[in-house]
């Protein structure tokens, strides 16, 4: 039985490699010298829900809110042979908070539905602290699964999932629609390992329309009206300047001053 999935998927910040200042005096980012990525635990999302279309059928639907800036994800989902994207028109995610962001995507999910399952990567970045798929199943009022590691069966009117937890994992059953929040995959073996973009579909993807959606078009009118968080201020946490130092291996006085000054976070 085939089954529809939505994804949603964001750029994120490049923080792999960062060179010269990335802080400015305020503590904000230095975006000038940013670059971003297609946020990985988005992509595991992705691959999940294209596995699912290479094993039972359906069509799979990408989610962006905002322009992008460096990398279209939209398009590289397209790249990776996804049925239909769709892009929220805002300037920037930045002027929304979590929950705001949250109804943008349950309203364009319920627009371009109906969906079976939504799947949404582990996300920290931006002030959004992993909450943007809970957020959007409360809008849906559907059921949530987070830190999924794999999808085990899914069958009419159901979905069961192996999900972390601390020291291990359980396997839960949901009840379909429902939205999964995916972990992370750190092994090269995993199977939420994302496919690569595929050269053909980038040849037929290249100037391919992305349709867009507006605030208008998702009946959002005012979206500070559905604005839950503001932020008050911004503290960064000071650099911490750490002094080498060399021991002789041979000394045992000194190696068991080092550990000492180790346990006490010198």
């Amino acid at each position: 039985m085939p089954y529809n999935c939505a994804v949603i998927v964001r750029e994120i910040w490049d923080t792999r490699d960062l060179v010269g200042t990335v802080l400015k005096e305020d503590g904000g980012l230095n975006e000038a010298v940013l670059t971003t990525r297609f946020e990985p635990e988005d992509l595991n999302a992705l691959e999940m829900a294209l596995q699912l279309k290479d094993k039972q059928g359906g069509k799979v639907t990408a989610i962006s809110v905002g322009q992008p800036r460096n990398v279209d994800v939209l398009r590289e989902c397209l790249y990776r042979d996804v049925d239909a994207v769709v892009r929220v028109d805002v300037p920037s995610v930045k002027d929304f908070d979590t929950a705001t962001l949250a109804r943008m995507i349950a309203n364009t999910a319920q627009k371009a539905g109906p969906f079976d399952l939504i799947l949404a990567g582990l996300d920290i970045v931006d002030g959004e602290n992993s909450l943007l798929g809970t957020h959007v199943a409360a809008s849906l009022g559907v059921d949530a699964v987070t830190y999924v590691d794999a999808l085990d069966e899914i069958a009419p009117g159901r979905v069961v999932c192996k999900r972390q937890i601390e020291n291990g994992s359980e396997v839960v059953e949901t009840k379909l629609p429902a939205l999964l929040v995916v972990g992370v995959a750190l092994l090269k073996d995993d199977p939420r390992t994302p496919r690569s973009a595929k050269a053909t579909l980038k040849l037929k993807h290249k100037k391919t329309p992305i349709p867009v959606s507006t605030l208008q078009d998702l009946g959002i009118g005012d979206p500070a009206s559905l604005k839950t968080t503001v932020l008050a201020g911004y503290e960064g946490i000071p650099q911490r300047v750490i002094e080498s130092k060399q021991v002789d291996p041979n000394d045992e006085p000194s190696l068991k001053s080092m550990l000492d000054d180790i346990r006490r976070g010198g």
